[in-house]
């Protein structure tokens, strides 16, 4: 399959002049209704404003039986791409902008990633059972949705507190859930004490599963894990317009393989609490929240890679994250509503690697790789939200962030012996040089929602978003072939070493949408969006030297990038009598991304893609025949030596409804049994290693087909 075809394919659906979907979600057993976009904007990111979309439960309860990990739910969506990272939680991929360069808010927490691999994303806090929506607001993301990102925001959140109309009340829900592409089980149970002041209610769930194969039938080593997490919500509500709640939180994950990493996770605990209370002062309403996490890291390695119950390479992290912010939202006669806000956010790490008894390389001291390391961001921002004319709606935002980072002294594993030269160089040098660093850094939003008709939404605006290095970034000092080894969140194999002297990276984007719908439930609707972003001072990388396997060791780096694309979405009505309704609804995302200064292609950028979807309704069941495109991945990035990969075409089957008190969600996924290889799954780095380290590298492959069950019980 090559670009023609998608190309061609793209425009026979635009001159039908109806295809493509304002339908947002794209998962083919419970597509939404089409409906119109609000005309304001929300600061919560609803309305769905510059390609943006919410997934709804209806959607959530659809992909959790495919995969435990919430960002999949959005891997059918225009704009939004994963990369894979275990199988927990993968890395956003919005727009061509990966991993921190994409704000993930948790029940509106941000969560710092405390793992030089990133094996712990914010989204592996939370299980994909208990997601009540997912909102996704790309590049013109509202200021007041936070700072510290380049490519927009997603924010996953879980079902807001509910209370009775009158006395008592009990539910909950229960559920199992099982793959067969890799043995995958897993199970929740939600339960609720509803009163007309107070309500509680806890969440649980439990995912495990083996490595899984690929459609050549191969096992793909490093793809197992297991994961739990459970919750507890109280919350009260005093007066009709007043409500406060406390979430305490705990996760955990005993073990989850990673493919494209050198390294796999041994252990990861977290505890959490969140609070929150908003209520009514003087015109407007007034939102407090605070939060607090706690994670324990650790990594090694796993059978696959060698792993043994003692000794191979231990690594620690220990990290602590502390947040408050307040808002104020009221309305000014005259001018529309005025939006204020400040917060705060600390995040303190301690990353060590503990001495290995008897090993020359790793002894006789702990290697200390980011010591009490700070990354503090204080900010306060402002949003004006107007309506000049009646079908006219405007928001212009400014945010201001203030970021300290700064970190102790080091150390290598020795000081003396050639093995530890380079690492013992590198830390006399960094802990000699001043490490503190200040950066100031300004967001701004303006855009416009014009509305000629019902049926019709202009969006277009510009933004200037700014991101600041994480910890690793700046800080990760080793020169050693192993030591930057250990460093490395994109899953290229390459070795990776911090600069200190690191500045923000600044995107400056422009962004349209077009969407149009016939305002039928299950009517015709057209969605184009096109997006451009230079991003200045784009932490990218530069070559400093050659691992032993060949793997390239690169040294963080400013440099210039552009980023651009195009999505199309819609749906259009097929047939209707007694058999359901029908509609064909699909989906097409390009993006390309270049760095201005080499002229090399930015790494993982997905290739052209298109999913489109034969679905029929009747009553509370749906069924639907899923057709997912992808072509060749070969713009890449030479300078990490990316993998080219080929297009393939899947097939996917889904069948999903209600009886009683049941939902069942049933699907056999890649139906055809197709061998292929992930865009972005980086090189498979477990398989190199199990089989002896016999080159040259591969691509991660694609699971193969699967049968997937999920079935849940309200009472």
């Amino acid at each position: 399959m090559k670009h023609n075809f998608l190309r061609s394919s793209a425009a026979a659906l635009v001159a039908s002049g109806s295809f493509l979907p304002m339908a947002l979600a794209q998962e083919a057993t419970e597509l939404p209704p089409i409906e119109a976009l609000e005309d304001s904007f929300s600061t919560s990111g609803t309305g769905g404003q510059d390609g943006g979309y919410s997934v709804s439960r209806k959607d959530v309860e659809a992909g959790i039986a495919a995969s435990a990990d919430p960002l999949m739910l959005l891997s059918r969506k225009p704009g939004v791409e994963v990369q894979w990272n275990g199988g927990i939680a993968s890395l956003p991929v919005l727009r061509g902008l990966a991993d921190d360069r994409v704000g993930v808010l948790i029940d509106g927490m941000q969560v710092t990633n405390y793992c030089p691999n990133h094996m712990n994303p914010a989204t592996s806090y939370i299980n994909a059972a208990r997601v009540e929506r997912i909102v996704v607001t790309p590049t013109l993301s509202p200021v007041s949705l936070g700072g510290d990102n380049i490519a927009g925001v997603i924010a996953v959140e879980s079902r807001e507190p509910e209370f009775s109309a009158g006395g008592v009340e009990y539910s909950g829900e229960a559920g199992i859930r099982y793959r067969s592409v890799s043995n995958g089980m897993g199970a929740s149970l939600q339960a609720n004490l509803i009163g007309e002041r107070f309500s509680a209610r806890y969440d649980a769930g439990w995912n495990k599963a083996d490595n899984y194969k690929s459609g050549s039938g191969d096992e793909v080593r490093s793809t197992l894990f297991e994961s739990y997490e459970q919750s507890l919500l109280l919350a009260a509500q005093p007066a009709e317009d007043v409500l406060f709640w406390v979430r305490f939180s705990q996760q955990g994950a005993p073990y989850e393989g990673f493919a494209n990493q050198r390294m796999d996770l041994t252990d990861n605990k977290s505890s959490s609490v969140q609070l929150h209370g908003e209520g009514p002062v003087g015109p407007g309403i007034l939102v407090g929240e605070a939060s607090w996490r706690e994670v324990d890291h650790e990594m090694n390695f796993l059978s696959d890679k060698g792993g043994a119950a003692n000794g191979g390479m231990p690594m620690i992290t220990e990290g602590k994250d502390v947040s408050a912010k307040v808002s104020y939202d009221m309305p000014v006669e005259g001018v529309g509503r005025v939006r204020l806000g400040a917060e705060m956010f600390q995040a303190s790490m301690y990353d060590y690697w503990p001495a290995v008894p008897g090993s020359m390389m790793m002894a006789p001291l702990d290697y200390i790789n980011i010591n009490d390391g700070e990354r503090n961001r204080t900010g306060v921002w402002a949003e004006w939200e107007a309506h000049p004319a009646p079908e006219w709606s405007t928001l212009l935002g400014l945010r201001y962030e203030r970021v300290e980072t700064d970190t102790g002294d080091v150390q290598p594993y020795s000081y003396t012996g050639m093995m530890n030269m380079a690492d013992a160089m590198a830390a006399n040098a960094f802990n000699a040089a001043d490490r503190a660093r200040e950066d100031d850094n300004l967001d701004v939003t303006a855009k416009a929602i014009w509305r000629p008709a019902d049926s019709t939404m202009i969006e277009f605006g510009a933004a200037q978003k700014s991101r600041s290095p994480n910890l690793y970034e700046r800080y990760a000092w080793g020169r050693g072939n192993m030591s930057t080894s250990m460093t490395n969140f994109t899953g290229d194999g390459a070795g990776y070493v911090g600069d200190i002297n690191l500045k923000p990276e600044v995107a400056r984007s422009l962004a349209a949408t077009i969407d149009w719908s016939d305002g039928k439930e299950y009517g015709r609707a057209l969605k184009a969006s096109a997006w451009a972003s230079r991003v200045e001072d784009y932490i990218d990388a530069d070559q400093i030297g050659t691992l032993m396997d060949g793997l390239p060791i690169l040294q963080f780096a400013n440099h210039e990038a552009d980023l651009f694309g195009i999505e199309l979405s819609g749906a259009l009505p097929v047939w209707e009598n007694d058999l359901g309704t029908g509609r064909l609804t699909g989906l097409l995302a390009w993006a390309e991304g270049e760095n201005k200064e080499t002229g090399d292609n930015l790494y993982n950028i997905v290739p052209l893609k298109g999913i489109f979807a034969l679905e029929n309704r009747k009553g509370a069941w749906t069924q639907a025949l899923e057709m997912e495109l992808v072509d060749d991945k070969d713009r890449v990035n030479g300078l990490r030596q990316e993998i080219r990969t080929a297009g393939y075409v899947l097939l996917h089957l889904r069948a999903g409804g209600e009886v009683g008190p049941f939902r069942i969600e049933a699907a056999i996924e890649n139906l055809l049994d197709q061998d292929y290889d992930l865009p972005l799954g980086g090189i498979a780095f477990g398989d190199y290693k199990y089989e002896g380290r016999v080159g040259p590298f591969r691509q991660v492959a694609g699971p193969g087909r699967s049968l997937n069950l999920s079935v849940s019980v309200g009472f």
